[in-house]
């Protein structure tokens, strides 16, 4: 993406330990703003918070019911604040890049609250890239397949809003795989 010095390129998040503050830090250093949405969560570290109000807060959880229509998942209301903040990344976002694993429970999905927020995404026709820690590659979400494919190269942020959210567990590879979109997309500023 070709940068002028009145372009605004902001990463939606959730600002929490592992890829979500990965995404934040690396991004920093590129002059990305990071706006990590929270929702009454008291472990939140991040100094980029934004604190969702109530309204958002219910509609966030009507999205976490439509992601459950495909996911079939049981919802753990303990963890609501977090699942329904999601949408707060999705909605704000043109492009959502993702580092979690790729599972199939009855669908091809990604694991944990990540794969939530990811629903989300194809529920509403974002563009989405998740690097798989476990296969190391970066895949694309395949509206036309109803999967992910394997990319053969690093994926590119093209849009001025992007969600960077993923895996508390972050390995190597993935702080790795984050910093390669990083490079891959923008000119070091």
């Amino acid at each position: 993406m070709k940068r002028t010095t009145k372009t605004i390129i902001i990463c939606h998040s959730g600002g929490a330990i592992g890829a979500d503050t990965v995404f934040e830090t690396i991004g920093e250093s590129y002059g990305i703003i990071t706006l990590a949405y929270s929702y009454k969560t008291l472990e939140h570290q991040s100094k980029n918070k934004i604190e969702i109000n109530e309204e958002s807060f219910l509609v966030g959880v009507a999205k976490v019911h439509l992601a459950n229509k495909t996911l079939q998942r049981k919802i753990n209301y303990i963890y609501i604040n977090l699942l329904a903040r999601n949408w707060q990344q999705i909605k704000n976002s043109d492009q959502v890049f993702a580092v979690s694993k790729i599972i199939f429970k009855n669908i091809e999905c990604v694991s944990g609250g990540t794969g939530w927020a990811i629903q989300m995404a194809i529920d509403h026709q974002k563009e989405i890239f998740v690097f798989d820690q476990i296969q190391d590659a970066w895949f694309e979400w395949s509206y036309s397949d109803s999967k992910f494919c394997i990319l053969e190269s690093c994926p590119k942020i093209t849009s001025l809003n992007f969600a960077g959210i993923g895996i508390r567990k972050i390995t190597i590879n993935g702080i790795n795989a984050i910093e390669d979109l990083y490079i891959n997309s923008f000119n070091k500023v």
